[in-house]
């Protein structure tokens, strides 16, 4: 039921929802000059929203700031997140298909090639069923890192986890059985890291972060930036998801 109301939520809060419901108020409304003022207000939004020059300060404040490798400290266990890591839904996802949030997945191969973690403990193994496939992304990702050298006993799996709650409910266990007063890496998206951290550090599990997966560029604003843009729109929506994610995790108790 959380997880159906929250996504109800999400949808609502999101920028699109908030533009669907702005619109259609303005459809509504039988006073006039009211109708224009949400008229506009939906046009001032529709454009803040989609100008990257908006979208980059939003997610530049957001974003978890990204850290030098060669200069991290050593850590036992390495926490990679799952979402997006693998694109499954192609004809052969045996091919090993890397997908829109792979980042995260190659800063954990380069993390332990650089014997930055020791070992590397996936979390997140709810994926919906494809062609009748009966491989998770989290199978993938482990097949993944072994192909590329990464030994399958220092490996550690958490298949069941459905949300970011899940991933630090599911870890802790496993970080408590098996490295009790270890040193632990968190690795995941940096506009997700708040969430995730909280979530972590909520179950009691002192760890640490390391960002992968930006979004903001580094550099100066542009004559572009104020041009809207759909890639902005879609960078706006996912920092809306994770700031009223973290929201409706702190109400319930999760972070």
């Amino acid at each position: 039921m959380f997880h159906i109301v929250s996504k109800l939520l999400s949808f609502l809060l999101m920028p699109l929802g908030i533009l669907m419901i702005l619109t259609f108020s303005m459809i509504i409304c039988k006073n006039r000059t009211k109708a224009q003022l949400i008229g506009f207000l939906t046009l001032l939004l529709t454009y803040l929203f989609s100008a990257p020059f908006a979208s980059n300060a939003l997610v530049k404040y957001w974003e978890t700031p990204q850290k030098n490798i060669h200069t991290l400290a050593n850590y036992d266990v390495g926490i990679l997140l799952t979402g997006g890591l693998m694109n499954e839904s192609t004809q052969y996802p045996n091919n090993l298909n890397l997908s829109n949030s792979a980042d995260r997945l190659w800063q954990t191969l380069y993390l332990y090639k650089e014997g930055k973690i020791k070992n590397i403990l996936i979390s997140g193994g709810y994926v919906s069923l494809i062609k009748n496939m009966k491989k998770t992304e989290i199978h993938y990702a482990k097949e993944f890192l072994i192909k590329n050298g990464v030994p399958s006993e220092q490996i550690f799996s958490d298949t069941k986890a459905r949300n970011t709650n899940e991933n630090a409910i599911n870890s802790s266990k496993i970080l408590n059985e098996k490295f009790k007063d270890g040193s632990y890496l968190l690795i995941t998206s940096s506009f997700h890291m708040k969430r995730a951290m909280a979530c972590f550090k909520k179950r009691g599990n002192n760890v640490s972060s390391f960002s992968s997966d930006f979004i903001s560029p580094f550099r100066t604003i542009q004559i572009i930036d104020f041009i809207p843009s759909s890639d902005a729109l879609l960078d706006t929506s996912k920092i809306f998801k994770e700031i009223f994610g973290l929201m409706i995790y702190k109400i319930m108790g999760y972070a």
